[in-house]
């Protein structure tokens, strides 16, 4: 069966500290994965997630409270 094709993107996302909502680090990525995402990485020491998602999904991440930055470090074809 495996997985769909379609385009990924590697993105760096970086988190407001101070974010009215006060989402932490670890209710953000959570929100990530809920969003599409197959990877989180969490660096807390510079408050940055490193994560893997559908490049269709960027754009929610973006827009979620919380998030200062998001940077598409690659976009890429899955095709398997």
């Amino acid at each position: 069966m495996g997985r769909p094709r379609m385009w990924m993107s590697e993105v760096q996302i970086v988190v407001d500290r101070n974010n009215v909502d006060r989402n932490g680090l670890r209710d953000i990525a959570a929100a990530v994965v809920d969003a599409g995402a197959i990877t989180v990485e969490v660096d807390e020491e510079h408050h940055v997630l490193t994560a893997t998602l559908p490049a269709a999904a960027v754009h929610i991440v973006t827009a979620m409270e919380g998030v200062r930055y998001v940077r598409s470090v690659m976009t890429y074809y899955r095709a398997a």
